[in-house]
Protein backbone atom coordinates (compact mmCIF):
# COMPACT_ATOMS: atom_id res chain seq x y z
CA UNK A 1 0.00 0.00 0.00
CA UNK A 2 3.01 2.18 0.64
CA UNK A 3 4.23 1.85 -2.45
CA UNK A 4 1.45 2.89 -4.63
CA UNK A 5 0.89 5.57 -2.04
CA UNK A 6 -2.59 3.38 -0.60
CA UNK A 7 -4.14 5.97 2.25
CA UNK A 8 -6.72 3.31 2.90
CA UNK A 9 -7.92 0.23 1.96
CA UNK A 10 -11.94 -1.18 2.41
CA UNK A 11 -13.01 -4.58 2.17
CA UNK A 12 -16.88 -5.43 1.99
CA UNK A 13 -17.50 -8.74 3.60
CA UNK A 14 -15.67 -11.16 1.23
CA UNK A 15 -13.00 -13.58 0.25
CA UNK A 16 -10.40 -10.70 0.35
CA UNK A 17 -11.46 -9.89 3.99
CA UNK A 18 -11.04 -13.00 5.17
CA UNK A 19 -7.76 -13.44 3.57
CA UNK A 20 -6.48 -10.37 4.85
CA UNK A 21 -7.76 -10.36 8.29
CA UNK A 22 -9.52 -13.55 9.20
CA UNK A 23 -13.00 -12.31 8.90
CA UNK A 24 -14.78 -15.34 7.74
CA UNK A 25 -18.11 -15.29 5.04
CA UNK A 26 -21.83 -15.25 6.03
CA UNK A 27 -24.05 -18.62 4.97
CA UNK A 28 -24.73 -17.60 1.58
CA UNK A 29 -28.85 -16.17 1.54
CA UNK A 30 -31.29 -16.62 -0.91
CA UNK A 31 -32.18 -12.50 -0.42
CA UNK A 32 -30.70 -9.55 -0.16
CA UNK A 33 -30.92 -8.89 4.00
CA UNK A 34 -30.74 -4.99 2.98
CA UNK A 35 -29.10 -4.25 6.53
CA UNK A 36 -29.14 -1.10 7.65
CA UNK A 37 -26.07 0.73 6.67
CA UNK A 38 -24.69 -2.66 4.66
CA UNK A 39 -23.04 -0.48 2.01
CA UNK A 40 -20.31 1.00 4.33
CA UNK A 41 -19.60 -2.26 6.24
CA UNK A 42 -16.54 -4.34 6.21
CA UNK A 43 -12.73 -3.87 6.93
CA UNK A 44 -10.98 -0.58 7.27
CA UNK A 45 -7.33 -0.94 6.94
CA UNK A 46 -4.34 1.82 6.90
CA UNK A 47 -0.82 1.31 5.84
CA UNK A 48 0.30 0.44 9.19
CA UNK A 49 -2.14 -0.40 12.40
CA UNK A 50 -5.50 -2.42 13.33
CA UNK A 51 -8.64 -2.85 11.34
CA UNK A 52 -11.20 -0.88 12.06
CA UNK A 53 -14.81 -2.71 11.33
CA UNK A 54 -17.97 -1.48 10.86
CA UNK A 55 -21.38 -3.97 10.84
CA UNK A 56 -25.11 -3.36 11.26
CA UNK A 57 -26.39 -4.24 14.11
CA UNK A 58 -28.91 -6.45 12.72
CA UNK A 59 -26.31 -9.89 12.41
CA UNK A 60 -23.37 -8.07 14.47
CA UNK A 61 -22.97 -10.73 16.89
CA UNK A 62 -21.13 -12.44 13.76
CA UNK A 63 -18.93 -9.01 13.43
CA UNK A 64 -17.99 -9.62 17.20
CA UNK A 65 -17.90 -13.18 17.21
CA UNK A 66 -14.65 -12.66 14.45
CA UNK A 67 -13.13 -10.46 15.80
CA UNK A 68 -12.80 -11.67 19.39
CA UNK A 69 -9.85 -13.55 18.81
CA UNK A 70 -8.09 -11.37 16.51
CA UNK A 71 -5.94 -8.68 17.80
CA UNK A 72 -5.20 -6.83 14.80
CA UNK A 73 -9.04 -5.51 14.84
CA UNK A 74 -8.75 -2.73 16.76
CA UNK A 75 -12.94 -2.08 17.27
CA UNK A 76 -16.33 -2.87 15.67
CA UNK A 77 -18.67 -0.35 15.62
CA UNK A 78 -22.36 -1.44 15.07
CA UNK A 79 -24.36 1.26 13.44
CA UNK A 80 -28.34 1.36 13.67
CA UNK A 81 -31.12 3.42 13.33
CA UNK A 82 -31.56 6.77 13.36
CA UNK A 83 -27.80 7.21 13.00
CA UNK A 84 -26.72 8.57 9.45
CA UNK A 85 -24.61 5.80 7.64
CA UNK A 86 -23.23 8.86 5.94
CA UNK A 87 -22.17 10.48 9.07
CA UNK A 88 -20.63 7.34 10.37
CA UNK A 89 -18.20 7.24 6.93
CA UNK A 90 -17.16 10.67 7.26
CA UNK A 91 -16.01 9.66 10.84
CA UNK A 92 -14.22 6.84 10.10
CA UNK A 93 -12.12 8.58 6.79
CA UNK A 94 -11.63 11.36 9.11
CA UNK A 95 -10.50 8.93 11.75
CA UNK A 96 -7.55 7.34 9.17
CA UNK A 97 -6.86 10.85 8.15
CA UNK A 98 -9.15 11.58 5.34
CA UNK A 99 -10.95 14.88 5.87
CA UNK A 100 -9.45 17.09 2.78
CA UNK A 101 -8.06 16.90 -0.18
CA UNK A 102 -6.35 14.66 -2.57
CA UNK A 103 -6.79 10.83 -1.33
CA UNK A 104 -6.28 7.08 -2.76
CA UNK A 105 -8.63 4.48 -1.54
CA UNK A 106 -7.86 0.75 -2.56
CA UNK A 107 -11.69 -1.09 -2.82
CA UNK A 108 -12.50 -4.69 -3.20
CA UNK A 109 -13.91 -5.40 -6.88
CA UNK A 110 -17.29 -5.89 -5.30
CA UNK A 111 -17.84 -3.00 -3.15
CA UNK A 112 -21.03 -1.37 -3.21
CA UNK A 113 -21.79 1.49 -5.61
CA UNK A 114 -23.46 3.62 -2.46
CA UNK A 115 -20.22 3.18 -1.24
CA UNK A 116 -18.09 4.91 -3.62
CA UNK A 117 -20.77 7.37 -4.09
CA UNK A 118 -20.58 7.84 -0.81
CA UNK A 119 -17.04 8.54 -0.32
CA UNK A 120 -17.16 10.99 -3.61
CA UNK A 121 -19.70 13.16 -1.58
CA UNK A 122 -17.50 13.70 1.38
CA UNK A 123 -14.36 13.94 -0.36
CA UNK A 124 -14.73 14.23 -4.53
CA UNK A 125 -11.09 14.35 -5.23
CA UNK A 126 -10.75 10.67 -4.01
CA UNK A 127 -9.01 8.15 -6.24
CA UNK A 128 -9.60 4.55 -6.27
CA UNK A 129 -8.01 1.45 -7.10
CA UNK A 130 -8.65 -2.16 -7.13
CA UNK A 131 -7.72 -4.13 -3.84
CA UNK A 132 -7.97 -7.24 -5.66
CA UNK A 133 -5.12 -6.17 -8.08
CA UNK A 134 -2.89 -5.92 -4.65
CA UNK A 135 -4.74 -9.14 -3.14
CA UNK A 136 -4.78 -11.25 -6.08
CA UNK A 137 -0.85 -12.12 -6.69
CA UNK A 138 -1.06 -12.86 -2.71
CA UNK A 139 -3.70 -15.79 -2.79
CA UNK A 140 -1.72 -17.26 -6.09
CA UNK A 141 0.62 -18.38 -3.66
CA UNK A 142 -0.55 -21.01 -1.25
CA UNK A 143 1.28 -20.61 2.06
CA UNK A 144 2.25 -23.93 3.88
CA UNK A 145 -0.82 -23.34 6.43
CA UNK A 146 -3.37 -22.86 3.42
CA UNK A 147 -2.09 -25.92 1.87
CA UNK A 148 -2.49 -27.47 4.92
CA UNK A 149 -5.90 -26.43 5.29
CA UNK A 150 -6.94 -26.92 2.27
CA UNK A 151 -5.62 -30.45 2.02
CA UNK A 152 -8.09 -31.17 5.15
CA UNK A 153 -10.81 -29.94 2.87
CA UNK A 154 -9.64 -32.30 -0.02
CA UNK A 155 -10.23 -35.07 3.08
CA UNK A 156 -13.34 -34.57 4.13
CA UNK A 157 -14.84 -33.77 0.48
CA UNK A 158 -13.10 -37.53 -0.02
CA UNK A 159 -14.75 -39.18 3.07
CA UNK A 160 -18.51 -37.36 1.58
CA UNK A 161 -17.23 -39.17 -1.67
CA UNK A 162 -16.86 -42.68 0.31
CA UNK A 163 -19.97 -41.82 2.42
CA UNK A 164 -22.52 -41.20 -0.60
CA UNK A 165 -21.53 -43.81 -2.95
CA UNK A 166 -22.62 -46.88 -1.38
CA UNK A 167 -25.99 -45.48 -1.17
CA UNK A 168 -26.80 -44.26 -4.96
CA UNK A 169 -29.56 -47.09 -6.43
CA UNK A 170 -31.55 -47.45 -9.59
CA UNK A 171 -34.47 -45.18 -9.01
CA UNK A 172 -33.11 -42.11 -6.77
CA UNK A 173 -33.08 -38.89 -8.86
CA UNK A 174 -30.12 -36.41 -8.94
CA UNK A 175 -31.71 -34.20 -6.01
CA UNK A 176 -31.47 -37.26 -4.10
CA UNK A 177 -27.75 -37.60 -4.13
CA UNK A 178 -26.88 -34.14 -4.01
CA UNK A 179 -28.71 -33.78 -0.53
CA UNK A 180 -27.49 -36.29 0.60
CA UNK A 181 -23.99 -35.23 -0.65
CA UNK A 182 -24.98 -31.35 1.41
CA UNK A 183 -25.91 -33.30 4.52
CA UNK A 184 -22.49 -35.45 4.18
CA UNK A 185 -20.46 -32.04 4.37
CA UNK A 186 -22.47 -30.49 6.94
CA UNK A 187 -22.46 -33.79 9.15
CA UNK A 188 -18.57 -33.94 9.20
CA UNK A 189 -18.28 -30.41 9.93
CA UNK A 190 -17.88 -28.54 6.61
CA UNK A 191 -18.96 -24.88 7.11
CA UNK A 192 -20.98 -25.40 4.07
CA UNK A 193 -20.30 -26.77 0.48
CA UNK A 194 -18.07 -24.41 -1.33
CA UNK A 195 -20.95 -24.19 -4.54
CA UNK A 196 -23.71 -25.65 -5.51
CA UNK A 197 -23.42 -29.48 -5.56
CA UNK A 198 -23.88 -30.95 -8.79
CA UNK A 199 -24.60 -34.57 -9.81
CA UNK A 200 -26.14 -35.45 -13.66
CA UNK A 201 -27.20 -38.40 -15.33
CA UNK A 202 -26.65 -38.82 -18.62
CA UNK A 203 -28.35 -41.20 -21.31
CA UNK A 204 -28.58 -42.45 -25.03
CA UNK A 205 -30.84 -39.89 -26.29
CA UNK A 206 -33.50 -42.87 -26.76
CA UNK A 207 -34.25 -43.00 -23.03
CA UNK A 208 -34.70 -39.33 -22.44
CA UNK A 209 -36.39 -38.67 -26.11
CA UNK A 210 -37.33 -35.29 -26.49
CA UNK A 211 -36.01 -33.95 -23.24
CA UNK A 212 -32.50 -32.48 -21.84
CA UNK A 213 -29.78 -35.44 -20.78
CA UNK A 214 -29.48 -34.00 -17.54
CA UNK A 215 -32.84 -33.72 -15.53
CA UNK A 216 -33.03 -33.31 -11.71
CA UNK A 217 -35.96 -35.32 -10.86
CA UNK A 218 -35.57 -38.25 -13.55
CA UNK A 219 -34.43 -41.03 -12.09
CA UNK A 220 -31.36 -43.15 -12.64
CA UNK A 221 -31.85 -46.02 -14.90
CA UNK A 222 -29.44 -48.68 -15.88
CA UNK A 223 -27.23 -47.27 -19.05
CA UNK A 224 -26.51 -43.82 -17.61
CA UNK A 225 -23.39 -42.35 -16.98
CA UNK A 226 -23.03 -40.45 -13.70
CA UNK A 227 -20.89 -36.99 -13.32
CA UNK A 228 -20.20 -35.49 -9.87
CA UNK A 229 -19.24 -32.52 -9.06
CA UNK A 230 -19.03 -30.70 -5.64
CA UNK A 231 -16.93 -29.39 -2.60
CA UNK A 232 -16.98 -27.82 0.51
CA UNK A 233 -15.73 -25.34 2.75
CA UNK A 234 -13.56 -25.78 5.49
CA UNK A 235 -11.87 -23.40 7.83
CA UNK A 236 -12.51 -20.96 5.47
CA UNK A 237 -10.80 -22.79 2.30
CA UNK A 238 -12.41 -24.25 -0.62
CA UNK A 239 -12.69 -28.06 -1.97
CA UNK A 240 -13.67 -28.61 -5.48
CA UNK A 241 -14.02 -32.79 -6.49
CA UNK A 242 -15.19 -34.78 -9.67
CA UNK A 243 -15.59 -38.19 -10.46
CA UNK A 244 -17.58 -40.07 -13.12
CA UNK A 245 -19.69 -43.40 -12.48
CA UNK A 246 -21.87 -45.57 -14.67
CA UNK A 247 -24.80 -47.64 -14.13
CA UNK A 248 -24.62 -51.44 -14.86
CA UNK A 249 -22.14 -52.56 -17.39
CA UNK A 250 -20.57 -49.78 -19.38
CA UNK A 251 -19.92 -49.77 -23.14
CA UNK A 252 -16.50 -50.05 -24.91
CA UNK A 253 -16.45 -46.68 -25.66
CA UNK A 254 -17.64 -45.31 -22.40
CA UNK A 255 -14.25 -47.12 -21.19
CA UNK A 256 -12.70 -46.22 -23.95
CA UNK A 257 -13.87 -42.05 -23.18
CA UNK A 258 -12.84 -42.82 -19.50
CA UNK A 259 -9.62 -43.63 -20.18
CA UNK A 260 -8.75 -41.16 -22.20
CA UNK A 261 -10.11 -38.66 -19.28
CA UNK A 262 -7.67 -40.31 -17.50
CA UNK A 263 -4.97 -39.37 -19.14
CA UNK A 264 -5.75 -36.47 -20.84
CA UNK A 265 -5.62 -35.38 -16.56
CA UNK A 266 -2.18 -37.30 -15.84
CA UNK A 267 -0.23 -36.10 -18.86
CA UNK A 268 -1.56 -32.29 -17.31
CA UNK A 269 -0.34 -33.23 -14.20
CA UNK A 270 2.86 -34.60 -15.16
CA UNK A 271 3.39 -31.33 -17.47
CA UNK A 272 2.45 -28.55 -14.51
CA UNK A 273 6.09 -28.31 -13.05
CA UNK A 274 6.94 -25.36 -10.68
CA UNK A 275 8.30 -22.29 -13.17
CA UNK A 276 8.51 -24.89 -16.22
CA UNK A 277 4.96 -24.97 -17.43
CA UNK A 278 2.29 -22.27 -18.45
CA UNK A 279 -1.29 -22.71 -17.47
CA UNK A 280 -2.14 -22.61 -21.47
CA UNK A 281 0.16 -25.13 -21.92
CA UNK A 282 -1.44 -27.25 -19.69
CA UNK A 283 -4.52 -26.97 -20.76
CA UNK A 284 -3.29 -27.53 -24.67
CA UNK A 285 -1.77 -30.90 -23.20
CA UNK A 286 -4.70 -31.92 -21.48
CA UNK A 287 -6.35 -30.89 -24.74
CA UNK A 288 -4.57 -32.50 -26.79
CA UNK A 289 -4.94 -36.54 -25.44
CA UNK A 290 -8.81 -35.75 -26.14
CA UNK A 291 -8.67 -34.28 -29.60
CA UNK A 292 -6.24 -37.58 -30.47
CA UNK A 293 -8.42 -39.73 -28.92
CA UNK A 294 -11.30 -38.39 -31.39
CA UNK A 295 -13.40 -36.44 -28.91
CA UNK A 296 -12.02 -32.70 -29.22
CA UNK A 297 -15.43 -31.62 -29.95
CA UNK A 298 -17.04 -33.14 -26.40
CA UNK A 299 -14.20 -31.23 -24.33
CA UNK A 300 -16.10 -28.00 -24.42
CA UNK A 301 -14.36 -25.74 -20.95
CA UNK A 302 -11.02 -24.80 -19.67
CA UNK A 303 -9.06 -27.40 -17.86
CA UNK A 304 -9.10 -26.08 -14.52
CA UNK A 305 -8.88 -23.05 -12.65
CA UNK A 306 -6.82 -21.63 -8.97
CA UNK A 307 -8.84 -22.53 -6.01
CA UNK A 308 -8.19 -20.71 -2.45
CA UNK A 309 -10.11 -19.02 -0.39
CA UNK A 310 -12.99 -18.86 -2.75
CA UNK A 311 -13.44 -22.22 -5.48
CA UNK A 312 -12.69 -19.67 -8.44
CA UNK A 313 -10.02 -17.55 -8.70
CA UNK A 314 -7.03 -16.72 -10.86
CA UNK A 315 -5.11 -18.04 -12.65
CA UNK A 316 -6.83 -20.02 -14.93
CA UNK A 317 -6.03 -23.09 -16.87
CA UNK A 318 -6.94 -22.06 -20.38
CA UNK A 319 -5.51 -21.45 -23.80
CA UNK A 320 -5.42 -17.82 -23.44
CA UNK A 321 -3.55 -17.43 -19.88
CA UNK A 322 0.02 -17.42 -20.36
CA UNK A 323 1.72 -17.33 -16.76
CA UNK A 324 3.97 -19.16 -16.16
CA UNK A 325 2.97 -21.99 -12.75
CA UNK A 326 4.42 -21.32 -9.99
CA UNK A 327 5.61 -23.57 -6.69
CA UNK A 328 2.55 -23.99 -4.35
CA UNK A 329 0.00 -22.69 -6.85
CA UNK A 330 -3.29 -24.99 -6.58
CA UNK A 331 -5.52 -25.70 -9.38
CA UNK A 332 -8.39 -27.78 -10.34
CA UNK A 333 -7.44 -30.09 -13.18
CA UNK A 334 -10.79 -31.14 -14.36
CA UNK A 335 -10.70 -32.88 -18.28
CA UNK A 336 -14.20 -34.24 -19.43
CA UNK A 337 -15.29 -35.68 -21.95
CA UNK A 338 -19.52 -34.57 -22.59
CA UNK A 339 -21.96 -35.29 -25.64
CA UNK A 340 -25.66 -34.40 -24.65
CA UNK A 341 -28.08 -37.48 -25.11
CA UNK A 342 -25.10 -39.63 -25.08
CA UNK A 343 -22.57 -40.01 -22.01
CA UNK A 344 -20.40 -37.83 -19.98
CA UNK A 345 -17.42 -38.25 -18.07
CA UNK A 346 -15.02 -35.67 -16.12
CA UNK A 347 -12.28 -36.50 -13.48
CA UNK A 348 -11.64 -33.50 -11.09
CA UNK A 349 -8.63 -33.15 -8.72
CA UNK A 350 -7.12 -30.39 -6.56
CA UNK A 351 -3.51 -30.29 -7.50
CA UNK A 352 -0.76 -28.36 -6.41
CA UNK A 353 2.30 -27.26 -8.55
CA UNK A 354 5.66 -29.11 -7.44
CA UNK A 355 8.85 -29.35 -8.82
CA UNK A 356 7.94 -32.72 -9.89
CA UNK A 357 4.83 -31.74 -11.35
CA UNK A 358 1.48 -31.50 -10.59
CA UNK A 359 0.48 -33.24 -7.07
CA UNK A 360 -3.60 -34.43 -6.79
CA UNK A 361 -4.49 -33.90 -3.60
CA UNK A 362 -7.95 -36.42 -3.43
CA UNK A 363 -7.07 -40.06 -2.34
CA UNK A 364 -10.30 -41.22 -4.10
CA UNK A 365 -9.64 -43.51 -7.22
CA UNK A 366 -9.46 -42.59 -10.80
CA UNK A 367 -11.00 -45.97 -11.60
CA UNK A 368 -14.77 -45.49 -12.78
CA UNK A 369 -16.84 -46.31 -9.89
CA UNK A 370 -20.06 -48.81 -11.50
CA UNK A 371 -23.74 -48.84 -9.90
CA UNK A 372 -25.08 -52.07 -9.82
Amino acid sequence: MKDQEIDLMYLPLSANLFYVAGIKRELVHGTDHNRYGDWLCGGYIAQEGPVKVIAARMGGKFWLKQAADRPWISDVELINEPVEPKMVLQQVLASFGLENGKHTIAIDDRTWGQFVMGVLGILPETRFVSATAIIAPMRMIKTAEELRLMQAASDLTDQVFRNVLPKIKVGMTEFDIESEIDYQFVNLGAEYTSFETGVTFWAPENQVAGASASTEMRRLQYGDSIMFDFGGLVDGYASDFGRSAYCGSPTDEYLRVHDTVIRSQAEAMAAMIADQCTAAEANRIARKVIEDAGYGDGFGHRLGHGIGVTVHEPPFLDGLDEIVLRENMVFTVEPSIVYKNRFANRIEDMVVVTRDGGKPMSMIERELFIID
